[in-house]
């Protein structure tokens, strides 16, 4: 009777113990979808500029970050983002990315420093023609300064800066009378299929080369050019190996494990000089509600 009684009583012991090492050596699970907030940004200076939605002050931005900082977002990369479509990575909870179009200089002199400080990575999309240039093109019209690859580079090796695809010469603004007209990656009028798509494939490549060549990165997410996109693009961009591009709707997104679709036209929220703290959270809040 005795031996049965210490046998009874190890059984349970054998099986707390079970229970106790299966319980602590549990994954927790990782959801199928998760939202995610995507922020654009372009222009950072000094002093508030008003009336301009590409410019943010750096007082502005600084206190967009911490807001959003203290309020429970955590920034996340692109990488992060395919690595849980591809793979079901974990991601925290309530990710952002930041992001910033064109190359400007001022992104690395007055925006990495802040990103660098609170932790955080952004990638900026850039527009190869315009590396290193203070105006447009092959002219001599004034342009915002674009940082050049060697100032760069040091942000991208330590992390705080990744960079995007905005297009080698497809962000056109000023019509030249001596060269056809193309809005972004449209196809120009008249232009067949087969040309609009080598001329995509000609301009990517040349931007991707060189951000080979000076960063030693692939390219893997595509900012369009003032947003605009069509179907012959998209199926361009994913035939070359691009996995993630950007419009410019605003809205949440919605990224889902195994639906690497869930990455393509990705909605961005233009982050403006008059987001205060207050105004920031409830811009984010009433998107959400949109998706309940």
């Amino acid at each position: 009777m005795k031996n049965r009684r210490v046998y009874i009583i190890g059984s349970v012991y054998i099986l707390l113990a079970t229970l106790l090492l299966t319980a602590c050596n549990t994954t927790p699970e990782v959801p199928q979808s998760q939202e995610v907030f995507v922020l654009m940004y372009h222009d950072i200076r000094e002093e508030a500029v008003y009336g301009n939605s590409a410019i943010i002050s750096t007082e502005a931005f600084r206190l967009q970050m911490e807001t959003l900082q203290a309020a429970g977002f955590q920034a996340v990369t692109f990488d992060d983002l395919i690595a849980f479509v591809d793979e079901g990575a974990p991601l925290p909870e309530n990710p952002i990315v930041i992001t910033f179009d064109d190359g400007y200089r001022s992104n690395l002199e007055l925006g990495a420093p802040i990103l660098e400080e609170l932790g955080k990575t952004a990638i900026i999309s850039v527009i190869g023609i315009s590396r290193g240039r203070d105006t447009y093109r092959h002219t001599d019209i004034p342009i915002i300064p674009h940082f050049t690859w060697d100032e760069v580079r040091p942000w991208v090796e330590r992390g705080v800066i990744q960079i995007g695809h905005h297009s080698y010469d497809m962000h056109r603004w000023h019509r030249d009378p001596d060269e056809p007209w193309r809005y972004g990656v449209l196809p120009m009028e008249g232009e067949s299929p087969e040309a609009h798509r080598e001329a995509l494939l000609a301009d990517f490549e040349r931007l991707s080369h060189a951000i080979r060549v000076e960063l030693d990165k692939e390219v893997l997410v595509f900012a369009y050019p003032y947003g605009h996109y069509c179907e012959q693009s998209e199926a361009i961009l994913q035939e070359l190996g691009v996995r993630v591009t950007l419009a410019t709707h605003p809205g949440i997104n919605i990224i889902e494990q195994q639906k690497p679709e869930s990455l393509f036209l990705l909605n961005r929220i233009n982050m403006t000089e008059d987001l205060d703290a207050e105004a920031l959270l409830e811009l984010l809040e009433s998107f959400r509600q949109e998706t309940e």
